[in-house]
């Protein structure tokens, strides 16, 4: 009510704990849920405003099943890993589990991570390591652009604005090298020949790859965005293998969830899950993804020339084309919904629709092909 002019609005009155309340439950070791359920009672708050304290510092970060690298868009899938660090000092709020399936009709928020420190940057640095040392996979999350913001100078320093991430531009993902990229494979590869070797029916306890002839080295290849990187090796008596073109690799420990490898000297232990043809590696600062490809090409799996498909997982709300119609660069094509979104699928290039494979009101999968688009 403005006591002046007379006039009055109505604000939204939110009668529940808000997302970020792990904050203050940190900083002040109020539990507030406890609290809120006392008053719910009927009972009344056992202290003043001035009973309160607060003391240390706290950072919560919301881990949302999104591509940072796609404007942000939602995503969805399978969690096929999803193992927090227990030793890392952190609280997780979350309602998933290894095996959840993360779909189109809730929020795309798979979980809270809330650290407490007696400084800033102390609580800061534990999120940073507590996001970082997350076994996940099979949903692209906003975990490395989260990590990202937590590692830079200007975070550390408190230099955050409602313009940081436009100004301070953090990475939107983990951009891998080629070396780093072939290490990943590399303890993916080993790890795979050592579940071939436990999954053996037949003479299990030779070593892996055992001829009694000279034969090539053992061959293995995976996909990783648009790469494709390919592992040799060959076991040796010693019980080491010799690994690509000039590297010597030696297995401490082997299991069905981790490995622990020795590589040119540089030693780690790495979680990884497999499901079907993905394959999750952890390393010291995040997850990789690979596709392990199979050794020859499958019938029907070739790329459709001219193929548009959807950028996130949606339903068809809007249909702005039939076959036959021109299309210049830009142009809306498609408007898919989903998560409380819409967005516009645009035309890459000037074309002319010659065929459309769905239809208004049709939910899809991410990638799934919208149209075929024929360029001038």
């Amino acid at each position: 009510m403005d006591d002046k002019t007379g006039e009055f609005w109505f604000l939204e009155v939110n009668t529940r704990l808000q997302v970020e309340h792990p904050v203050t439950e940190a900083t002040t070791g109020i539990d507030l849920v406890h609290e809120q359920l006392r008053i719910a009672r009927g009972e009344a708050l056992g202290y003043d405003q001035e009973d309160i304290s607060w003391y240390g510092s706290a950072i919560e970060a919301r881990l949302y099943a999104e591509d940072p690298t796609n404007d942000f868009l939602p995503t969805t899938g399978s969690l096929v890993a999803f193992e927090p660090d227990l030793s890392v000092d952190a609280r997780w709020d979350s309602g998933v589990v290894q095996g959840s399936v993360i779909g189109t009709d809730f929020d795309p928020m798979i979980a809270k991570v809330i650290t407490y420190g007696e400084s800033r940057v102390d609580a800061a640095n534990k999120l940073s390591r507590a996001l970082e040392s997350l076994h996940i996979g099979g949903v692209v999350t906003n975990r490395d652009f989260l990590v990202a913001i937590l590692r830079s100078e200007a975070f550390l320093k408190g230099l955050t604005t409602t313009n940081f991430i436009e100004k301070v531009k953090p990475a939107l993902s983990i951009v891998l090298s080629a070396s780093k990229l072939q290490q990943v494979a590399s303890i993916a590869a080993l790890w795979i020949q050592g579940k071939n070797r436990d999954d053996a029916e037949i003479l299990g306890q030779l070593p892996s790859g055992w001829r009694n002839s000279r034969l090539p080295r053992q061959k293995i290849s995976f996909q990783h965005g648009e790469n494709e990187i390919l592992v040799t090796y060959r076991s040796r008596r010693d019980g080491k293998f010799d690994l690509n073109e000039n590297s010597v690799a030696k297995v401490f420990n082997w299991d069905t969830r981790s490995i622990s490898v020795e590589i040119d000297g540089h030693r780690l232990t790495s979680k990884i899950t497999k499901d079907n043809d993905l394959v999750v590696v952890q390393m010291p600062w995040g997850n990789v993804s690979l596709r392990e490809l199979p050794r020859f090409a499958l019938p029907g799996s070739e790329e459709i020339s001219g193929g548009l498909t959807a950028p996130m997982p949606g339903k068809v709300v809007e249909l702005k084309v039939k076959v036959g119609d021109s299309i210049s660069k830009g142009d809306a094509l498609v408007i898919l919904e989903a998560m409380k979104m819409e967005h516009e699928v645009k035309a890459p290039a000037d074309g002319k629709v010659s065929e459309i494979y769905i239809k208004k009101g049709e939910q899809l999968e991410n990638g799934a092909l919208l149209m075929i688009v024929d360029s001038k």
